[in-house]
């Protein structure tokens, strides 16, 4: 199975798709793994090369930084140097919730890396409703499937889906505030870039992508009718062929 080591982190991939054609990497949800992308690997495969990782402390990626390594930017930063270990200096991006958030990182750390990006259920905050929800959740509660939960997080042990879930419940009580880049700070990514959003989203009000349309130079946005948090896997259809014209035409 394909590995990089990054500083001491060993990072787990699957390459998908045509071998010679133009890199795509996909990015996941926090919680979940690159197998979150499997309605797309066939569509986007018959176009381009795809990189899907695990991100860190996720899937079959080691964690060596504990509980506070486990946000944006840090995600960010191990994604780049995924490309820089694969010789990939120049890719476009498909980010779903988490995986969308930290691309917004990514192009402020690496911008000539991304040639197009794809934002799909991301915020650029997360607001005071939503933490007060977020406080009362569990390890337990937020997985629906503790035996399913084990079986995709394997790189760091029996127990460590309980790290993940508590790593992503811990978002709620300081938010990794210093992970969302500020309004300036956005409005400089001049990267062609794609919101995606459901206006079904449980996490993030319509209104959110709106404003991040707003403040990226060179944006477009999509609002899917009667589509939740994750629109790849609610809309897969709708969203490859949108995503694929997208690519076409920007990257």
């Amino acid at each position: 199975m394909p590995y990089v080591d990054l500083d001491g982190l060993r990072m787990y991939y699957a390459e998908h798709g045509r071998l010679d054609g133009p890199p795509l990497v996909l990015l996941h949800a926090f919680m979940a793994t690159g197998e979150q992308w499997r309605r797309q690997i066939d569509a986007f495969g018959a176009r381009y090369r795809l990189i899907v990782p695990d991100l860190r402390g996720h899937g079959r990626t080691g964690n060596p930084g504990g509980l506070a390594a486990m946000n944006h930017r840090q995600f960010a930063r191990d994604v780049v140097g995924l490309c820089g270990a694969l010789g990939i200096d120049r890719a476009a991006f498909v980010g779903v919730s988490t995986g969308a958030m930290l691309l917004l990182s990514l192009a402020l750390e690496a911008p000539d890396l991304p040639q197009a990006l794809v934002l799909a259920g991301g915020t650029l905050r997360y607001d005071a409703d939503l933490r007060r929800w977020w406080r009362t959740m569990t390890p337990e509660s937020v997985t629906p499937s503790i035996e399913r939960a084990r079986a995709m997080h394997t790189a760091m042990g029996f127990e460590h889906w309980r790290l993940v879930a508590e790593a992503w419940i811990a978002l709620s009580q300081h938010a990794h505030e210093e992970d969302f880049p500020e309004p300036d700070e956005i409005r400089e990514i001049r990267v062609p870039t794609l919101i995606v959003h459901g206006d079904r989203d449980r996490y993030f009000p319509v209104a959110i992508p709106v404003e991040l349309y707003g403040l990226l130079p060179d944006a477009e946005l999509c609002i899917l009718p009667n589509t939740g948090h994750f629109p790849q896997a609610d809309r897969p259809e709708w969203f490859n062929d949108i995503v694929l014209d997208f690519l076409a035409r920007r990257s």
